[in-house]
């Protein structure tokens, strides 16, 4: 018999609180990239995610400000997306397959941007 035991964590009010103010700042959805056909699939969207967490976590940000995971229904069907700060957006955007159009121009945009400052 295979028994699995999941610890339960208990939120503090401040724990609460911190996440609230997070969540407001959680402006974006991940999926959205999908929509404007940035990412074809689900599994490259996770791909920029993941390198996007990376960047964050490299540069010391914290990832409960930039990114949360959540369930949304796309289809009739129960999904994983991931709400995130407009940073966030951007660096997911930033490591998403630079053979796709759109993330091709934003990434030439944000350079181009840059370099006129």
């Amino acid at each position: 018999m295979l028994v699995t035991i999941e610890q339960t964590r208990t939120y503090t009010p401040l724990e609460n609180f911190l996440d609230s103010l997070a969540d407001k700042e959680l402006t974006c959805y991940a999926s959205d990239l999908l929509q404007q056909h940035g990412c074809e699939s689900m599994v490259e969207l996770s791909q920029a995610i993941k390198r996007a967490t990376e960047v964050c976590t490299s540069m010391h940000l914290p990832l409960r400000e930039n990114f949360k995971p959540v369930y949304r229904s796309r289809n009739g069907e129960v999904v994983q997306d991931w709400r995130l700060s407009p940073m966030a957006y951007m660096l997911m955007v930033l490591n998403a397959d630079a053979r796709n159009d759109l993330v091709a121009r934003t990434q030439l945009e944000m350079v181009r941007r840059f370099l006129r400052q």
